[in-house]
């Protein structure tokens, strides 16, 4: 593959209802609501995602060392022993970004202000169910794109913060992916903005080595 930064404009997500209605605690044969009230909440979603505006980017790069504790992609050394693991059968690993830009944050604060809690955490739990999705549909379109090499991604993606990967390598991403090009911003201590953005590293592993 092209191991140049390819950036998406305008990624087009189905909201997953299902996910979205479980983070906001509904449970399938427990949670009792009528068609009216399903209706409203659906509606909300979807006027969530009116204000979503998906966008990301991806990038190939080689893994130039490994040991048990760390693995080092390009030129820059990652300490965690849990991305070594998933990355042991890998050569190459994709850093991925996905944005859903600043609108849908803006909406949840108006919402909030207005005191109309439900509406806010129903747009909060659709903003961040599809800035997730996002990332998951680039992850998707690089696993095609490999499968002409006889290739594939790890089945399990990490991002910063998440078990032993420090928050820190969030800086990588925005190095390597010029992540403000698709308006996406790295506070001081590692947060970013807008807030529902998602970072993942995930292996490349060659097909055969499964026959």
């Amino acid at each position: 593959m092209d191991k140049n930064i390819k950036y998406f404009e305008n990624i087009w997500i189905d909201p997953p209802i299902d996910r979205i209605l479980y983070r906001l605690g509904y449970k399938k044969n427990k949670t009792r609501l009528d068609e009216n009230q399903m209706a409203n909440i659906e509606e909300i979603i979807w006027e969530g995602v009116s204000f979503c505006h998906p966008r990301g980017a991806f990038l190939i790069l080689p893994i130039t060392k490994k040991t048990k504790n760390s693995v080092t992609i390009g030129k820059h050394l990652i300490e965690s022993k849990s991305l070594a693991e998933l990355l042991k059968d890998s050569k190459e690993v994709v850093l991925a970004a996905s944005t859903i830009g600043m609108e849908i944050i803006d909406k949840i604060q108006d919402e909030i202000k207005k005191e109309n809690s439900i509406k806010a955490v129903i747009f909060d739990s659709t903003a961040s169910q599809v800035a997730d999705k996002t990332v998951a549909w680039i992850m998707d379109f690089v696993n095609k794109s490999l499968e002409k090499e006889a290739k594939k991604i790890t089945s399990f993606r990490y991002s910063p913060g998440y078990g032993d990967l420090g928050l820190e390598y969030q800086k990588i991403f925005f190095e390597e992916l010029q992540l403000e090009k698709i308006g996406m911003k790295l506070t001081k201590t590692y947060m970013m903005v807008p807030e529902k953005s998602v970072t993942a590293i995930c292996g490349i592993e060659d097909v055969r080595k499964d026959e």
